[in-house]
C-alpha cells in the first residue's frame, strides 16, 4: 500500500483538482485530503514524522523532501524564486516556450454519464478582462485575421519570433494578453451568428453578448449548466495543453467538450480529438452545425471520452510519477 496525502491550506484549491480529491484509491495508491486549514493542520504533522507522501499545492505549506510542490494555475514563472532550485517542484501547465519538466497531469475521473437530448445548449463560462495593452492590440489587430483562420498559431514559435528576446516572464504575460483578446472576440463572433443559443456566463460579456448571465462560482451551478450541454473551451490562458480544471470539470460534470486544438489534443481524445476540437472560427462553427444535425453524435463522443478514462491508467501513471519524484532530496 502506498499512501499519497494532499496537505494545502486554500480550500478554493481543492475544486482546482476536480474529482481525483473524491477518490479514495486507485490501484495501489490510497489518496487522502486533507486540504484546508484545519486538516492540513495534521497533514504537517504527518509531514515532520516522514509517514507517508505528500501533495501540496503552491507551496502552502512548502515540501522539501517527500513529497511534491504541485504549482497550480500556470506554468513554472508561478515558482517563487527562493523556492524554484527545488527537484521536486511540478507544474500542471507547460507551453511551447518552457517545455514539459516535472509536468503532473491528472485526468478525468468519476464522470456523470448522461444521455445528451436534441435540445441541448451551446455554453460557455468564463471571465473576460482585456487589460489595457498598446503591444499587444496592435499585435491583434496585425495578426487577428491569421489567428481566426488557425488557432493553434498562438502556440507556435514562429509567431512568437519578434519577442523572443524578452524574458520568459514578459512572454508569458503577452501570451495570455493575447489568448484572452483571441477567444473574447471570438465568442463575440459566435454569438452574433447563432444568437441566443449561446449561453455565456460572466459579468464582462454582458454588452456585447445577449444571452449572457452574471458571474457565478458556485460550483453546483456550473456542474448542472454543463451537464447535458456542449460546452466551449479556447484551452488554458497559460499553455497549451488539453487538460487543465475547467475542461476535467467539463468533462466530469457530463458535457460535450468541443475545445480549440491544444498541442496534446490527439494524445488525450485519442480517435475523437478530430471531432471535438476546432482550430479555426470556421471550424468552430461547422463542429456546433455537425451536433445540431446530428445531436447523437454527443452521445457516441461522449461515451468515447468515457471509456478512454475509465480505465484509471492514466491517472494510476501520474501517481506513479508523484511517487518517483517525491524521493528526490532538495
Amino acid at each position: 500500500m502506498k499512501f499519497l496525502f494532499f496537505i494545502f491550506h486554500f480550500r478554493y484549491r481543492q475544486r482546482t483538482l476536480n474529482n481525483i480529491l473524491k477518490r479514495k484509491k486507485v490501484r495501489k495508491y490510497f489518496l487522502i485530503n486533507l486540504s484546508g486549514p484545519f486538516y492540513s493542520m495534521f497533514g504537517k504533522i504527518l509531514l515532520f514524522f516522514k509517514l507517508g507522501k505528500f501533495i501540496s499545492c503552491d507551496g502552502e505549506p512548502f515540501v522539501k523532501k517527500l513529497g511534491i510542490n504541485l504549482w497550480m494555475g500556470g506554468t513554472d514563472i508561478k515558482i517563487p524564486e527562493n523556492f524554484k532550485d527545488y527537484k521536486n517542484n511540478c507544474v500542471v501547465m507547460n507551453n511551447f516556450f518552457l517545455g514539459k519538466k516535472n509536468l503532473i497531469q491528472f485526468y478525468p475521473t468519476l464522470i456523470k454519464k448522461i444521455k445528451f437530448s436534441n435540445e441541448f445548449k451551446i455554453v460557455y463560462v468564463a471571465e473576460s478582462k482585456l487589460d489595457d495593452d498598446e503591444i499587444i492590440d496592435n499585435l491583434w489587430n496585425k495578426q487577428k485575421d491569421k489567428l481566426f483562420k488557425k488557432y493553434s498559431l498562438i502556440d507556435s514559435k514562429e509567431f512568437w519570433e519578434d519577442f523572443v528576446h524578452l524574458d520568459l516572464n514578459t512572454l508569458q504575460t503577452h501570451y495570455i494578453k493575447l489568448k484572452s483578446r483571441l477567444r473574447y472576440h471570438s465568442i463575440i463572433k459566435l454569438s452574433e451568428k447563432i444568437g441566443e443559443r449561446l449561453i455565456v456566463v460572466g459579468d464582462n460579456w454582458k454588452t456585447n453578448v445577449k444571452n449572457s448571465t452574471k458571474t457565478n462560482f458556485n460550483k453546483n451551478f456550473i456542474e448542472s449548466l454543463y451537464k447535458g450541454n456542449l460546452c466551449l473551451d479556447f484551452g488554458s490562458k497559460w499553455g497549451d495543453l488539453a487538460l487543465y480544471p475547467r475542461s476535467i470539470e467539463i468533462i466530469e460534470s457530463g458535457g460535450m467538450l468541443l475545445q480549440s486544438l491544444q498541442s496534446d489534443s490527439k494524445d488525450i481524445f485519442g480517435d475523437s480529438f478530430e471531432n471535438i476540437t476546432f482550430n479555426s472560427f470556421d471550424d468552430l462553427v461547422k463542429k456546433i452545425e455537425m451536433f445540431d444535425k446530428n445531436p447523437n453524435y454527443l452521445n457516441m463522443y461522449n461515451n468515447s471520452l468515457i471509456k478512454r478514462f475509465e480505465n484509471d491508467d492514466s491517472n494510476h501513471n501520474t501517481l506513479s510519477k508523484i511517487w518517483e519524484i517525491s524521493k528526490s532530496s532538495y
